[in-house]
């Protein structure tokens, strides 16, 4: 009995698999529009509530909108004028940097061959301070601006999609009503609340932690006069929204340049412990203590989301992946036959009761 158990079920292992692998395939095919329609529904997620809250007001909606794309377009404003500014300044002093690594890495190459030779071991003419060469980070940057057009392709299409999703907020939960009978209608219209209220509540959470992480880490690197202060700021903000591994970047990057920056390790150990100590309270103290465990996500299965996510669509999959592994957790939690898969993506039970889901 229990090998036919086994047998049966040998089918939908295979067949499983093979929906999995055909998923993965077309979601990088269509990297190119489904990624921009993804990061447009969480931010319609975001603005919805402004949307209905002016509708209420009677405000027609196409003023709403009107305003919504304001808002968007003045964030995006600000934040290219940012990235335009500190990159020409980076361009600008790249070859100060420049002359100091050289110095290190010969100095390193030194200290690496005494040892080498002490332990009799025999190392290759290798010129390491010709294989880092800055120089190929100003061509990098400059043929960067090529990727312009293309950025502003899929900013269209961002603020395209979120506008028409926007333009339809609250209607959604009657068509569902009106396209489905009563049983399904007000179970499918329970899973779209909850996903709703809980992705926007790790949304605005982690948008409000990531601004004063960025915030905080250009304080610190501008009290210590450090270069580029407002770049890591930037940077900091955007690693944020990537758990566990962006913290770390987010530190690595301006102990690396203080290194090149100050003859002393002063200011560097102060870069490491101050932002250091920056990710660990807002990651450890305040973000659980303003998320309410909403989500309850596995530690481990938020990184293998990380990297299934960050292989498919890069630095914005895994932008993308605690918000996506959340929506398909609470659908598990609310499909009967999916329930015990959906209790295997919780995290560790917390002393704090977790919120119920919808039903």
């Amino acid at each position: 009995m229990v090998q036919d158990a086994r047998n049966s079920n040998l089918p939908a292992v295979f067949l499983g698999i093979i929906a999995v692998f055909v998923l993965g395939v077309i979601l990088v095919q269509l990297k190119t529009v489904l990624l921009p329609f993804v990061v447009s529904i969480l931010l319609s997620i975001i603005f919805k509530p402004a949307i209905l809250g002016l509708r209420e007001r009677r405000v027609p909606m196409s003023i709403a909108l009107l305003g919504v794309l304001i808002l968007f377009s003045l964030v995006l404003f600000l934040v290219g004028w940012l990235l335009y500014a500190s990159t020409a300044s980076f361009v600008d002093e790249l070859p100060k940097y420049e002359a100091k690594m050289s110095v290190m890495v010969d100095d390193l190459e030194l200290a690496l061959t005494g040892w080498a030779e002490r332990f009799g071991l025999m190392i290759g003419e290798v010129q390491w301070s010709d294989a880092i060469e800055l120089t190929n980070v100003t061509a990098a940057i400059t043929s960067g601006v090529g990727s312009f057009i293309s950025f502003l392709t899929t900013t269209f299409l961002i603020i395209l999609f979120m506008l028409f999703i926007l333009a339809s907020s609250g209607s959604l939960a009657n068509k569902v009503r009106h396209a489905f009978p009563e049983q399904y209608a007000d179970w499918m219209a329970s899973v779209l609340k909850t996903v709703d209220s809980h992705v926007r509540q790790y949304l605005v959470t982690k948008t409000l932690i990531s601004l004063g992480t960025g915030f905080l880490t250009w304080l610190i690197l501008f009290l210590l006069g450090v270069d580029f202060a407002l770049v890591f700021g930037f940077i900091a903000f955007v690693l944020n929204y990537i758990p566990n591994i962006g913290s770390s970047v987010a530190v690595l990057f301006p102990f690396i340049l203080t290194l090149l920056q100050f003859e002393t390790l002063a200011v560097p150990l102060g870069v490491l412990i101050g932002l250091g100590g920056i990710q660990m309270t807002m990651g450890n103290v305040l973000e659980p203590r303003f998320m309410g465990y909403s989500l309850n996500l596995s530690p481990l299965l938020i990184l293998v989301s990380l990297i299934f996510w960050g292989w498919l669509w890069g630095v914005w999959g895994m932008v993308l992946a605690v918000p996506l592994m959340a929506t398909v957790k609470i659908v598990f939690e609310n499909l009967e036959a999916m329930k015990p898969i959906g209790k295997l993506m919780n995290g560790p039970d917390r002393k704090r009761p977790q919120q119920e889901v919808v039903r």
